[in-house]
């Protein structure tokens, strides 16, 4: 749909990924000889010694697979709220209701298009560093990425339709709000360590799931994410679509 821009621009995107993945893949490569594990990376060797250094008492192969898994959890989010968010509002104001629906489908595909996009080098060096092509627990946090982008979506549709004057404000909002719900994990883990009731413990961890965070779970994604952080808001922004605006659309503004 042109709301999602135009094609040239998700050519260009996935050309520049492709190439970038490519260059990766030629470019990074490990090897063991006598002075022990090495990585090369474009014709530069870095040597045992210097990764230890480098890393301190920490696995290398470790420090690299959190490193990118940061990227991933702070990136992929922000890059699916961005691509998607102005779009959707846009087809909203337009078409209510089948705005709504349409710019959900339109939106998730294009947020999932750009983000994965965006990543899609992260698994060229872990091919040729960590010998996976897709590490279990960098896909588990791309998954929780994605996870996150919907809800940060959500939530900003949600402060759109509440606040008519600015749209820049919503994404704000949303950003203040993921910060919150990441911090929020604390209460859930140590607040009986820190005196606090069992009841105020169990609205945290509500709290915690019903509003996005950046924590990265370690194993698996907990099904009250799904339900508590997706459905639930997801509902809301449904009826909040029925909610009148102020004014005519061409009135608001863009941040």
């Amino acid at each position: 749909m042109n709301n999602f821009g135009s094609s040239k621009l998700r050519i260009v995107w996935a050309s520049v990924s492709i190439f970038f993945f490519g260059l990766f893949l030629a470019g990074f490569s490990t090897s063991n000889g006598p002075d022990g594990f090495a990585v090369h990376a474009f014709g530069a060797t870095i040597s045992q010694d210097l990764l230890a250094n480098i890393s301190g008492l920490a696995d290398p192969a470790q420090l690299l697979r959190s490193a990118l898994r940061g990227f991933i959890v702070w990136s992929v989010p922000f890059t699916f709220l961005a691509a998607a968010y102005f779009p959707i509002v846009d087809l909203i104001e337009a078409y209510k209701l089948r705005g709504y629906f349409l710019g959900y489908i339109f939106g998730a595909a294009h947020g999932f298009y750009y983000s994965q996009l965006l990543i899609l080098p992260i698994w060229a060096i872990c091919a040729r560093l960590l010998g996976s092509l897709v590490p279990g627990a960098l896909v588990l946090a791309d998954l929780h990425a994605l996870i996150l982008g919907i809800q940060l979506l959500i939530w900003a549709v949600i402060f759109n339709r509440l606040i008519v004057s600015n749209r820049g404000i919503p994404l704000m909002l949303v950003l203040g709000l993921g910060a919150i719900g990441t911090k929020l994990y604390y209460f859930v883990d140590f607040g009986e360590m820190l005196g606090m009731k069992a009841g105020l413990v169990k609205a945290a961890e509500f709290f915690y799931h019903f509003f996005p965070s950046q924590r990265v779970p370690e194993n698996s994604i907990a099904a009250s994410t799904i339900l508590i952080g997706v459905i639930v808001p997801l509902a809301i922004s449904v009826l909040l679509v029925f909610l009148p605006f102020k004014g005519s659309g061409s009135s608001r503004k863009r941040a």
